[in-house]
């Protein structure tokens, strides 16, 4: 007798939700009938994770092609809890006709990869990065491979993301993984966007590795009580960019409730300009859950020992979710008012190169993401562009996306850019950080964006 699939839920987010393809909505298919959110609502299709009797034609479905022989937590359909969610979040493994799982409805959905299969996607953005390279080198970005209840010291249970043959489970940063996992849902949710348990950005976690990360959508207030109680991160700032858009009737547009545009990136579009993410708060302390020691608090300052990125009034670490016109304890002028040597403008600053051009923004460069001010969840009207000054002021913070990829990246640590050469960008070269004016021989580029050295006569270059 043939057994039926049943389900109660649905697990397989890492990075981005797939959209159904109606007006002012992102994405191509049908994700569902109506609102069309493939994880949560009426979008749910329970049988493409689940079971509810492990078996089809008298056959279990824990075998190795679907995961590995040991048993599946939540009855899924893997036996790891990312190689759930890159059934489908992955390059070539992305629809609901090439997902690979077993049984899966054919009903048209697109899920936006965060693994290329070869270290280059042109189909859509990846603005977090690209899980190719940490499966390729360990040292390139995170390696999530570990389900609840897996040993963490061990090679992980992932088939489909190795773990770090040195770190294991254990990030940089002084916090040890608390959680009893180190997998997609360690920052990702998986139902529910907008909960006590996920915040509406990418559907991230309010609590991470024990720690209250994030905040309630509701202008002014954080969480931090009620489904997300806990001890909060070190110097704990809500989340405040949001991607939801607005559930009308049985419609989902790709707007706010107020009207303003989506401040989050499409997906399914290339990342560029006039399509990327625009961080509004708390990503420092996101990350500072697992990272601690890299993040000295809400609004670090340079006059204060913190005991982690600055101590005895020194940096020891690289700033995070400091202003970038916070003045200090260094010297100030006439020429430097700030009392920063370094501040917006340097990283707004147009230089010039051997060729007579200014390669680099005047504004908010996506490449170089700065958390933009805002005191609240109100996303604002006027979107952050490189090619208007001003949408980069001084009271923008550098944060850790500032410089890393959230999941991976080409280059170790997964930086932007390589650490190890050039502070500039040599004649002829491509940024490996998204398409920009006048690529190649561009001295404000990696390092160089905010740290431009020497004066002008510094980027004066023959080639």
């Amino acid at each position: 007798m043939k057994k039926i699939y049943l389900t109660v839920s649905l697990v397989g987010l890492t990075a981005a939700v797939a959209y159904a393809a109606a007006p002012g909505v992102q994405g191509t298919g049908k994700a569902g009938p109506n609102t069309a959110q493939y994880h949560s609502y009426d979008g749910l299709i329970c049988t493409d994770c689940h079971t509810l009797h492990n078996s089809e034609n008298g056959a279990t479905i824990n075998n190795t092609t679907l995961g590995g022989t040991q048993l599946n937590r939540e009855l899924l359909k893997r036996g790891d809890w990312t190689d759930m969610c890159l059934s489908c979040h992955t390059e070539g493994s992305n629809t609901s006709a090439t997902a690979l799982l077993a049984g899966v409805e054919n009903t048209g959905w697109l899920a936006p990869p965060v693994m290329s299969i070869n270290g280059t996607y042109t189909g859509g953005s990846m603005p977090a990065g690209d899980f190719f390279f940490s499966k390729q080198d360990a040292k390139k970005g995170h390696n999530p491979s570990y389900t609840k209840g897996a040993v963490l010291t061990g090679s992980g249970t992932s088939l489909l993301m190795p773990s770090d043959p040195t770190l294991k489970a254990l990030p940089p940063g002084g916090v040890a993984i608390t959680d009893g996992e180190w997998s997609c849902h360690s920052c990702h949710g998986m139902h529910s966007r907008f909960s006590d348990t996920y915040s509406a950005w990418r559907q991230v976690k309010r609590k991470v590795n024990g720690k209250v990360v994030t905040g309630n959508e509701t202008a002014g207030t954080v969480e931090t009580t009620g489904g997300t109680s806990g001890a909060t991160s070190a110097g704990f700032e809500p989340i405040m960019s949001n991607s939801r858009g607005n559930i009308i009737g049985t419609n989902y547009n790709n707007v706010r409730a107020d009207g303003n545009p989506l401040e989050g990136a499409d997906l399914l579009l290339p990342e560029s300009d006039t399509n990327k993410n625009v961080y509004r708060g708390g990503f420092s302390s996101f990350c500072s859950a697992c990272h601690g020691d890299f993040h000295g608090g809400t609004g670090e300052t340079r006059a204060t020992d913190n005991g982690k990125t600055n101590i005895g009034l020194t940096w020891q670490r690289h700033p995070t979710n400091m202003k970038m016109n916070e003045t200090g304890v260094t010297m100030t002028n006439s020429s430097n008012p700030s009392g920063s040597k370094y501040s917006i403008t340097t990283y707004t600053k147009q230089v010039s190169n051997a060729q007579g051009t200014a390669p680099n923004p005047v504004g908010y460069d996506y490449r170089y993401p700065l958390v933009q001010d805002n005191a609240d969840f109100t996303v604002k009207s006027a979107t952050a562009s490189w090619a208007t000054s001003g949408t980069a002021v001084g009271t923008s913070r550098i944060m850790c996306l500032t410089c890393h990829k959230a999941h991976a990246s080409q280059y170790d640590n997964m930086t932007r850019w390589d650490a190890n050469a050039h502070s500039f960008l040599p004649n002829g070269a491509v940024s490996g950080v998204g398409a920009g004016p006048a690529e190649g021989d561009n001295p404000a580029y990696g390092c160089g964006k905010c740290h431009q050295k020497g004066g002008a006569t510094a980027f004066v270059k023959n080639f």
